[in-house]
């Protein structure tokens, strides 16, 4: 049995209008997240011991972004007095486990915190064999800094624990 010729025409120019609807769609969608590029990209999500910190303990300084129109850039330097007016640091007990995550799969993830919370230097976490890496043990304020790279682009996050002492 053969499909008549304007069958198959028919199905043809349907198949390429479907695909020209989600290349403008695309298109569209991209414009719009290069107006405002904070929306398109990862979200960083910190748990320390399972729960969640609060959301304003975290704080995005750096991205670059591409998208398919554009390179979209935010730089801003790190200091010390700025992120602690925009960081509020969540309590934590010490020598529990920090968990990094983010909206989309990243694909390398660096690690550091701040010698003291009025330094530039900020040193490397080595994780443990297990690739987990813990709140420190002595009781104070530590800032992070978390670099991560993704397929379409990379972002800097800065985030605030408070270590208090067990009970």
């Amino acid at each position: 049995m053969r499909l008549p010729k304007i069958f198959i025409e028919k199905i043809v120019i349907g198949l390429v209008l479907v695909l020209l609807a989600a290349g403008i769609s695309l298109f569209i969608k991209d414009a719009l997240d290069t107006k405002k590029p904070t929306s398109a990209l990862p979200i960083l999500t910190v748990k320390c011991n399972g729960a969640p910190i609060a959301a304003d303990s975290t704080y995005m300084a750096e991205y670059q972004w591409n998208f398919w129109t554009s390179v979209e850039r935010m730089v801003n330097n790190y200091n010390p007095s700025d992120a602690k007016e925009q960081i509020v640091s969540t309590n934590v007990l010490p020598n529990i486990p920090i968990e990094i995550e983010y909206s989309r799969d990243a694909i390398s993830t660096t690690v550091s915190r701040a010698i003291n919370t009025d330094s530039f230097d900020f040193l490397a976490v080595e994780p443990d064999k297990k690739g987990t890496i813990y709140t420190p043990p002595q009781p104070g304020t530590y800032i992070y800094r978390v670099e991560a790279s993704f397929d379409r682009g990379s972002v800097v996050y800065y985030f605030a624990i408070s270590v208090t002492e067990m009970y």
